[in-house]
């Protein structure tokens, strides 16, 4: 009975130095990896891209848009980056969400091309940023610095979002109302005027345009059997008048 008493109070006191001797270990052990680590990799902001392969920037460019905004993990705002990737020309969207703490997935999705718009307000061979750009397919204007081929039709208009976006709907409507007929620019500056394939070119003014544009239908159906069609084709139609048109073959 003796014998047992002792080994218990011998257990008695050495457990609270094997605690305490295994709590000094631990905290050695912690002291070291901090001072093997870089604190400067630990914070570092990992990000996974998602490039939308048609968008014709490098992620490099794109990480340098958002620089600034990614330097501090702690304050990370996936609000301000996505807001800032939107607000490059090429990027249509940028859905930015959280993987961990310091790591964010972005997601970009690059804008389509309806249609290649020109400045009438700048010459014709004038390359600056507000001369020449594009209009997407849901009808907004961009003006990147970095231009791409592409056969999209021509829209000319005034430097203007809201005037870009009625030409868009615009030529939506006045596509349908002349198929199978193709338009291949469209200009819209005081004026409303079309140039269709192959090169016939249509003065529908300010007014009316959709109901003259009808117009100009019917009447070309009617002198394409009376006249040439290599005439007919470079054929410039007038139609604000109010009781007929002109024809300038």
């Amino acid at each position: 009975m003796k014998y047992k008493r002792r080994s218990r109070r011998k257990k008695s006191i050495y457990q609270p130095v094997f605690k305490l001797i295994s709590i000094i270990v631990l905290l050695g052990f912690i002291t070291w990896g901090i001072q093997n680590t870089h604190l400067s990799e630990f914070l570092k902001v990992d990000i996974n891209w998602e490039i939308d392969k048609n968008l014709p920037v490098t992620q490099q460019a794109l990480k340098q848009h958002i620089l600034p905004l990614i330097t501090e993990t702690y304050q990370l705002n996936l609000h301000e980056i996505k807001h800032e990737l939107e607000r490059h020309p090429w990027v249509a969207e940028a859905e930015v969400s959280r993987l961990f703490w310091n790591f964010i997935n972005i997601k970009i999705s690059a804008q389509q091309i309806s249609m290649r718009w020109k400045n009438k307000d700048c010459p014709n061979d004038t390359k600056t940023q507000i001369c020449q750009g594009y209009i997407s397919t849901k009808g907004g204007l961009f003006t990147p610095d970095k231009i791409i081929k592409s056969d999209a039709i021509i829209a000319t208009s005034a430097h203007n979002k809201d005037i870009a976006k009625t030409l868009f709907d615009d030529y939506q409507t006045y596509q349908t109302i002349i198929k199978p007929m193709v338009i291949t620019s469209v200009f819209k500056t005081n004026i409303d005027t079309l140039f269709i394939k192959p090169n016939i070119k249509v003065v529908l003014g300010y007014q009316k345009q959709q109901k003259r544009l009808k117009n100009f239908v019917k009447v070309y159906k009617k002198l394409r059997q009376s006249i040439a069609h290599a005439k007919l084709n470079r054929a410039t139609f007038d139609m604000r008048y109010a009781k007929g048109f002109s024809l300038k073959l």
